[in-house]
């Protein structure tokens, strides 16, 4: 996506596409072409929880740069209802990677253990509400049923929270609110059915809003992506250094006490 190619459809909705171009870069930034990884001898392996953090780290990226062109091209095309579901699943994305580091950070302070974040870890990967998936899962390692949304959105905001604006735990909740008010846009009630009309209050006519441009209050919706996007950097680059040594015994994983929570 060149973001110099499209400047004009961002100035003609009143929105300047610079701080999108270097978000957008940074994201890029990131992504890898490649991660071997090896098979795992049983649940908790530091080694596999390495390898595996690694590779979900990459495909929730994958995902988010999609999401982020996505709703770039929904706003370009004027499809509000489009652009809202884009930036609602960037911010499924950015709570998912922060899940992921409110485990890891868990597990490094002795919160959870290696066995239960291995499960979290192949959850996330390979999770799912198909119940034939769910049926036919391999005995050796089940694939478990996919993780709420809200959940992960509540133990990313501990995330963002304590790691991030350097508050408690619980003191700031800003994915899930953003999230919660993206979802008013993204079913079909009030807010989101105000995307096809405007109202003539004097006539009382219904104008709808086929071959129509958004407003600007529409358009603007787009800048929240510019507060998901950041927050999955900061959280992606954060993943690392919280990844236990790996090298495949348990015994030399020495976690932090436990005092706080993650």
């Amino acid at each position: 996506m060149n973001f110099d190619d499209i400047r004009e459809e961002f100035e003609s909705r009143g929105i300047d596409a610079e701080d999108y171009k270097s978000s957008y870069n940074d994201l890029l930034a990131r992504t890898e072409n490649r991660i071997r990884v090896r098979p795992r001898d049983h649940w908790g392996d530091l080694r596999a929880i390495r390898e595996y953090a690694l590779v979900l780290r990459q495909v929730l990226l994958h995902r988010e740069i999609k999401l982020f062109e996505g709703s770039v091209n929904a706003l370009i095309n004027d499809n509000g209802y489009s652009m809202v579901l884009s930036i609602r699943g960037h911010f499924e994305t950015t709570a998912a990677i922060g899940y992921l580091h409110n485990r890891l950070t868990s597990l490094g302070q002795g919160h959870l253990s290696p066995e239960v974040v291995d499960q979290d870890i192949v959850t996330q990967l390979l999770g799912s509400r198909d119940e034939m998936i769910l049926g036919s899962a391999g005995k050796k390692f089940d694939v478990a049923e996919a993780k709420q949304v809200l959940t992960m959105l509540e133990y990313a905001d501990k995330s963002v929270s304590k790691h991030i604006l350097g508050g408690v735990a619980k003191e700031h909740t800003i994915l899930m609110d953003i999230y919660k008010w993206l979802c008013e846009f993204s079913h079909p009630n009030f807010h989101s059915n105000t995307l096809a009309f405007t109202l003539d209050k004097e006539k009382q006519d219904f104008h709808f809003s086929y071959g129509s441009k958004l407003s600007g209050k529409e358009a603007g919706l787009i800048e929240n992506i510019l507060i998901s996007s950041p927050i999955f950097q900061e959280l992606y680059d954060r993943i690392e250094v919280l990844l236990p040594d790996g090298c495949g015994s348990n015994k030399s994983f020495k976690p932090t006490p436990k005092n706080k929570e993650a």
